[in-house]
């Protein structure tokens, strides 16, 4: 804990990635990662190929747009900077694993962008719920864009900040699916190559080496869930892999949490 009070103390945000939180799910997602980093493992190489694969597709590279590039964990960059006349990692947070990564390559720059498009309206009426307006003032020269394992993940810090603020579950979770539809909307209206890696399925089974008693085998498990909050997803993924993003230990000794990620040309 004291590791990630230091990071969050250190890691240069936006005010208002501080004030609603994002910046503390950053630090939260690098720590998950040191503790599960063999679980992760298949699921950021996955991600890594298939991001490769689809730069190796593009007949004309000059910007590369990445958005929530995050830690870059699952972001193959050495290798996309030596494609790319330049990449622009998009993000409200940029933490110091990525940016010490991107000293050495002068093609890689930052933009601090709202991805979803709901930051400033949170903090104005911060009890309210914004339309989304995801805008992405993307180069002249963009050739291709990436959505980055981002998509499931744009309602989380903003549904946190509403809980905190009174607004009940029943109206956010709705919200929280226009806010995923109204990403993948706005990858569809690009006019250049677009790729979209996403989870969007979330499972829970048994751990092999807790469930050898009666009374272990008998623990009810979370309900399956969908964690794109209901929105159906226009095309099949493809590709698909399973991402143990919560590991026997990491949320219960019994079971473990297993998303179902997507590879999807919007």
């Amino acid at each position: 804990m004291l590791a990630e009070a230091l990071t969050w103390l250190i890691t240069p945000a936006p005010w208002a990635a501080r004030r609603l939180g994002y910046l503390k799910e950053a630090v939260a997602i690098t720590a998950r990662y040191r503790r599960c980093r063999a679980a992760w493992a298949p699921h950021l190489e996955q991600s890594r190929n298939a991001v490769l694969a689809f730069s190796a597709q593009q007949p004309r590279r000059r910007t590369l747009v990445v958005l929530g590039s995050g830690a870059g964990l699952d972001l193959p960059l050495e290798a996309l900077a030596s494609q790319w006349q330049r990449i622009l990692l998009v993000d409200l947070v940029h933490p110091w694993a990525i940016r010490w990564r991107a000293v050495r390559l002068p093609q890689v720059s930052f933009a601090t962008w709202d991805i979803a498009g709901v930051a400033a309206a949170l903090l104005d009426r911060c009890n309210r719920l914004p339309d989304p307006k995801p805008d992405w003032p993307l180069p002249a020269d963009t050739d291709a864009v990436v959505s980055l394992n981002v998509m499931a993940q744009l309602p989380v810090v903003p549904l946190a900040w509403l809980a905190a603020h009174g607004v009940p579950d029943t109206v956010c979770d709705p919200w929280a699916q226009q806010v995923i539809a109204a990403h993948w909307r706005q990858m569809t209206m690009l006019g250049v190559a677009t790729l979209l890696i996403t989870d969007y399925a979330a499972t829970h089974h048994l751990c092999p080496l807790r469930a050898t008693t009666a009374a272990d085998a008998a623990l009810p498990l979370p309900p399956d869930e969908s964690t794109l909050f209901g929105f159906e997803l226009p095309q099949p993924p493809l590709r698909q892999w399973v991402w143990r993003i919560a590991p026997c230990g990491e949320l219960s000794p019994h079971w473990e949490r297993q998303l179902r990620v997507g590879v999807f040309v919007p």
